[in-house]
């Protein structure tokens, strides 16, 4: 008989114990695992396969108002390659054509580098490296059909990812008056629109394929998506060309830093041309870097001696037949001088001339002695005509004008003089353009708008109404006085170079000193800014050009006022003209034949007038005699008439002129 060892025995029992408590153990979670959380986990698993994803909707497209496409949503294709699941066999056999084919479609590799970038992934298996990005629908079909990535995905490994990208059909044109819509960066009618086009996102059931690939396990939507709205744009597409062609010719010619060009509606204040252009520091290529003409505030110059101006006619401090001696071309104000362009002064004219000529001497003298002991009243002034204040544009960025006042610390001694001939304030140049255009409008000011419409599957469901500013910033006989002396600077002042007997224009040139304290910094920058035609306004328009090359040309009337014209003219050949006068071309032909004799009269008296305002004797031969005696008499002279007719010529004699008629 063999010895029985207790020990073996519970050593035996306990072993079975353990084994079974490790056993029902495992089946009570095993248990758990499956009635409790079971469902939980099922439905987690389900929904990396099943989800409810999100659709998005289609952003509306932004037009032109002569119906061109400016902005639309168009999708591009991001191509991944799946290399862990190609097979040796196949690798080796589609590589070299592969990698070809691959060279011709995406020529940013050579053949050899494409066969040696897709022999590197197959080798570390990559499981999402990267092949090309935003490629159009058609581009990434022929990538797809190559050899190596045709076929069957689970073979193929190509892995397409589809999403949307902005296009603007025209290019650059107008590009940062469009804008974008961006998560770091917002800009243009894209920000300002944004919940207009983009509509609302939808939901679907899909299924997960693999590879970040979801495709709809059902053909309707649980929450159908709903795509954006249109926006139709004032602009017009051609005028935007003419206006941008206009400003990269001047801004290449003179070297400029950069420039914009905008041109308004009149009566409507919808703009119908936006350009900006400029250029990075060393580059020679211009391009809508920045939306000049909303955001970039500068000292206007002598675009704003016409507010200036007006101001004094409101307050009845000044008249534009008031004689101002601008000799010796300085004036001195607590010990700085106010300088004209023109050496030595113009001599004694009248205010009027002094406007035309844009004589820094001859507005300040004018007008400082009216305003020095109350500055508030020409700051005051200056709020009631509108020129604090933002145009409101639909854009966002525009800047704040700023008017120094008294007791503020930029306010000096010399800040009301400087002024007067647009130093010292800030302004944008739309804000300038929308004070020009309330000029053109009888004194109304509008309120500029980029808005037309907004469209809904092609019907207009909300367009811009015009949003009147201010009813009158002055009085319609200053007005009107302001409108005479714009279109005789065009005619006879700093801007006859760019007069026509095509085209009426009205205008002001301004060439303004930058950073004129800063010896490092100093340039300059010439604007001109005006309506045409002149008797009829249809158009307003202002023209910047920031630091043109001063060794080729910096002053406005040969920098900015010829993009004026140019774009005037442009402007006038495109738009429609009457094809049969209203009243018949007989009657028509005399009228137009009368406008041209009052216009060429008008020129004959204003040339006489300014030769009388400094002390000269003006040319009056041919005038009639009734003419002639009340424009001398006026003046203070006797007259002396020998003969019968018109005026053969005039002889002075102290303060007595004889004219000789025949």
């Amino acid at each position: 008989m063999s010895d029985f060892d207790p020990r073996s025995t519970r050593w035996l029992a306990g072993l079975v114990l353990f084994i079974s408590f490790l056993t029902l153990s495992i089946l009570a979670r095993l248990y758990y695992v499956s009635l409790t959380l079971g469902p939980d986990l099922v439905a987690a698993a389900r929904e990396k396969v099943i989800q409810e994803r999100q659709v998005s909707a289609s952003r509306g497209n932004i037009y032109s108002s002569d119906g061109q496409l400016l902005a639309t949503s168009m999708p591009v294709y991001e191509i991944r390659w799946d290399a862990a699941v190609v097979t040796d066999e196949r690798m080796t056999s589609h590589l070299s054509e592969t990698a070809k084919a691959l060279a011709q479609l995406l020529p940013e590799r050579t053949a050899t580098e494409w066969a040696s970038y897709l022999r590197q992934q197959f080798n570390g298996k990559r499981r999402y490296a990267l092949i090309a990005k935003n490629l159009s629908y058609s581009h990434y079909r022929k990538v797809a059909q190559t050899a190596l990535f045709s076929g069957n995905k689970y073979k193929s490994g190509l892995i397409a990812e589809e999403r949307f990208t902005r296009l603007m059909p025209l290019g650059g044109l107008a590009e940062r008056t469009i804008g974008y819509q961006r998560p770091d960066a917002t800009a243009g009618l894209e920000a300002s629109f944004h919940e207009t086009l983009r509509g609302h996102d939808g939901r679907r059931w899909m299924q997960n394929l693999g590879g970040n690939q979801w495709k709809p396990m059902e053909s309707s939507y649980t929450e159908d998506p709903e795509n954006g709205q249109d926006i139709i744009t004032t602009l017009d597409a051609r005028m935007q060309d003419a206006a941008h062609r206009a400003l990269l010719h001047t801004l290449k010619k003179y070297g400029a830093d950069h420039g914009c060009v905008v041109l308004m509606e009149v009566k409507t204040g919808k703009i119908r041309a936006m350009a900006n252009l400029g250029k990075l520091a060393g580059d020679t290529v211009y391009s809508e870097l920045r939306n000049y003409a909303v955001w970039e505030k500068t000292e206007p110059g002598s675009t704003f001696k016409v507010a200036s101006l007006l101001i004094g006619l409101e307050d009845g401090t000044v008249d534009t037949a008031d004689i101002i001696d601008t000799s010796p071309g300085v004036y001195t104000i607590y010990g700085r001088n106010v300088n004209d362009s023109h050496r030595g002064g113009y001599g004694r004219i009248s205010l009027g001339r002094a406007l035309e000529l844009s004589s820094n001497t001859g507005i300040v003298k004018a007008l400082y002695p009216k305003y020095a002991k109350n500055p508030e009243a020409f700051i005051d002034r200056m709020y009631q005509l509108g020129l604090a204040d933002r145009s409101g544009i639909q854009i966002k960025g525009e800047s704040l004008p700023h008017i120094p006042k008294p007791g503020e610390k930029d306010w000096y001694g010399t800040t009301l003089p400087w002024m007067f001939f647009g130093y010292g304030v800030l302004s944008t140049p739309l804000q300038t353009l929308t004070f020009y255009n309330a000029i053109a409008n009888e004194g109304t000011m509008v309120a500029p708008s980029l808005w037309e419409a907004t469209r809904d599957r092609g019907i207009v469901i909300d367009q811009y109404e015009t949003h009147v500013l201010h009813p009158a910033i002055a009085s319609k006989g200053n007005i009107h006085q302001i409108q005479d002396l714009l279109e005789k600077i065009v005619i006879r002042g700093t801007a006859k170079n760019i007069y026509t007997d095509s085209l009426s224009m009205a205008g002001k040139t301004g060439t303004c000193q930058l950073n004129y304290w800063d010896p490092e910094s100093r340039g300059y920058q010439a604007s001109f800014a005006g309506y045409f035609p002149a008797e009829d306004p249809m158009y307003s328009c202002i023209v910047v050009i920031n630091r043109p090359r001063i060794s080729v040309g910096y002053y406005a009337n040969i920098v900015a006022a010829p993009v004026f014209r140019d774009l005037a003219m442009a402007v006038y050949r495109m738009t429609p003209q009457q094809a049969s006068p209203a009243a018949g071309y007989w009657a028509d032909g005399i009228k137009k034949g009368q406008e041209r004799h009052d216009r060429l009269l008008k020129q004959q008296r204003d040339a006489a007038l300014q030769a009388l305002e400094s002390g000269q004797m003006p040319n009056l031969a041919g005038w009639a005699a009734a003419d002639a005696i009340a424009l001398l008499e006026e003046h203070g002279y006797a007259i002396k008439l020998r003969g019968h007719g018109r005026v053969l010529r005039a002889i002075r004699q102290d303060k007595t002129i004889e004219l000789q008629l025949g």
